[in-house]
């Protein structure tokens, strides 16, 4: 029986070896190694699909359940359950569902069977201690329906600092910043071969704290700033024999905002409103673009293209989104300066924190360096910020999404070693 380290993520999910060797999960998807959290209940059929295979499946027809940011329900008391094909399923199960799926592919390709987990966890799930616990119990209790036989915890930010402190040759005082899809967790810790092995870290943890800060911020960010005009924004309409023209609905742009989020304009009572604006708009084109974007399920390809030029954007000082699907015709340029100007405010929430954070620690203790990883902290005002306040000589960055999952495989295998 093989233990192993897992990352369950807000998008991405990953699993590690106690070498912390990640493994290729998906040999389809665009990163083997990282596994979408998703899942697709088609509608037409008993199959239940997780990954890449369920965003395919769920961009050629829609008809179904199709569920993501399951991580993000943990802490939500009011969530406790869901009717799905006739059942009712707890969050517990909904998850456990997944957790299945990515527990099969892990011994399938470690080749032998994955029995015992390390599972990484936000530094707060709440700030309430309760709700805290509450989250935490309904992971384990999903973890061990999904067949681990043994689960145990590392803090996210620990782990990542687990994968930066293989390459320590002297101890450090080490602030880690993990930057994930929807939250980015800061951490401040003793680090270093004195205390390399050691099952459990806590006791070197000196303060630790979290922002709603994350990569789909950055990317609603641009959809805000620079592709709402192709979908509407700032036109108007007629209702009935009506001269008066009336703006449309801001609550149908902030639909937009989050891809996951467009499938609730295809209710009833906005449906109706779009089919009102395509006979009155003054810009139809846009609503036209609209409907397709929303009718035809386009918005996770809109997203991927606003992603990728978030990407460029962190080595280059302009990117370009070329977007074209059914009646939708994007061709942007997203320069720095204005990707800047649009994610100043993340960037002040950032630092807001990262002072708050600083301001709890003893006045006598130095950083000697900052560990940067996950997706946005290749972000070029994000690691502005943190040379601005520590130096740029103390900046340290590694692979931006595997540092955790290599850390929490790392633990495994100082945590199960008796």
């Amino acid at each position: 029986m093989l233990v192993c380290g897992l990352d369950f993520g807000t998008s991405n999910t990953a699993v590690a070896l106690p070498t912390g060797a990640v493994l290729s999960l998906d040999e389809k998807a665009p990163q083997p190694r990282l596994f979408r959290s998703v899942l697709f209940f088609p509608e037409d059929s008993r199959e239940t699909l997780a990954g890449h295979e369920a965003i395919e499946r769920y961009q050629e027809d829609n008809a179904g359940r199709f569920i993501q940011s399951m991580k993000t329900w943990l802490p939500a008391t009011t969530f406790t359950r869901t009717q799905l094909r006739g059942r009712t399923l707890s969050l517990e199960e909904l998850i456990a569902v997944f957790l299945r799926r990515v527990r099969t592919l892990a011994s399938a390709s470690a080749g032998e069977e994955v029995s015992s987990v390390v599972l990484g966890r936000p530094a707060r799930f709440s700030t309430e201690a309760k709700t805290d616990a509450f989250a935490e119990a309904r992971l384990k209790q999903a973890a061990t329906l999904a067949g681990f036989t043994d689960v145990r915890f590392v803090i996210e930010p620990i782990a990542a600092a687990l994968a930066y402190e293989s390459t320590l040759t002297r101890d450090e005082v080490v602030l880690v910043a993990d930057f994930g899809a929807g939250t980015s967790d800061l951490t401040v810790m003793h680090l270093g071969p004195s205390r390399r092995g050691r099952a459990d870290r806590k006791s070197d943890v000196v303060a630790s704290s979290g922002v709603y800060v994350g990569g789909d911020r950055f990317d609603s960010a641009i959809m805000k700033s620079a592709l709402l005009k192709y979908f509407g924004q700032g036109s108007t309409y007629t209702v009935g024999h009506s001269t008066q023209r009336l703006p449309m609905p801001s609550y149908i742009s902030s639909r937009l905002l989050s891809w996951n989020e467009m499938s609730l304009i295809r209710e009833k009572t906005t449906r109706e409103l779009i089919d009102l604006m395509l006979e009155s708009s003054d810009r139809l084109p846009a609503i036209e673009a609209l409907n397709d974007l929303v009718m035809e399920n386009l918005g996770f390809r809109l997203y991927r293209a606003i992603e990728r030029a978030k990407v460029e954007l962190s080595t280059k000082k302009e990117a370009r989104i070329d977007f074209e699907e059914a009646r939708i015709t994007i061709h942007e340029t997203i320069t720095l300066e204005a990707f800047e100007a649009a994610t100043t405010h993340l960037i002040d929430e950032l630092e807001v924190c990262t002072d708050e954070l600083l301001a709890r620690l003893p006045k006598d203790l130095t950083i000697d360096s900052v560990f940067l990883t996950g997706g946005s902290s290749q972000v070029p005002s994000v690691q502005r910020l943190f040379a601005r306040k520590f130096g740029n000589e103390k900046l340290r960055t590694a692979d931006a999404f595997t540092s955790v999952v290599e850390g929490l495989g790392r633990a495994a295998a100082s945590t199960f070693s008796d």
